[in-house]
């Protein structure tokens, strides 16, 4: 609502400011002025919200973020990392460790779930734990 206020004072403001001139107005000729008052207002109005999201007196580096870009991408790679390593082992093993680390399910849910004993689980899981660490570590190397 306080646009439009806003924006009629602009439009009153123009005519009167012609009238004062002396000049004849007519309803197009008021229209135009309307037009142009309108677009001049929504114009600025977006310039605005660019210009408000940085303040002149601050700089890009004292501006606060919850994001880690550094840490972000690190674990962007790592995860693909992992994702080749368990792309090249059995459904098996590929199954435990989603339904244990992406689905937060117990071994012994797992075990239920996959029909195998508890002991299996445990095994494919830290067996393959220790496997993927040291090609972590052989990957790492690589980079170097």
């Amino acid at each position: 609502m306080n646009d439009i206020e806003d924006i009629m004072q602009e439009i009153y403001l123009g005519v009167y400011k012609v009238v004062l001139k002396g000049k004849e107005i007519n309803k197009s000729y008021i229209m135009g002025i309307a037009n142009k008052k309108v677009n001049d207002y929504y114009r600025f109005k977006y310039k605005d919200k660019l210009i408000a999201l940085f303040n002149k007196d601050d700089e890009i580096d004292n501006i606060k973020s919850d994001i880690d870009i550094e840490k972000s991408i690190v674990i962007k790679y790592d995860t693909e990392l992992v994702w080749e390593f368990l792309k090249k082992k059995k459904v098996i093993i590929f199954k435990i460790f989603y339904l244990y680390y992406k689905s937060g399910l117990k071994i012994k849910d797992i075990a239920k779930e996959l029909d195998i004993t508890e002991m299996k689980v445990k095994n494919y899981l830290y067996r393959t734990l220790h496997e993927l660490n040291e090609y972590l570590e052989n990957e790492g190397d690589k980079d170097e």
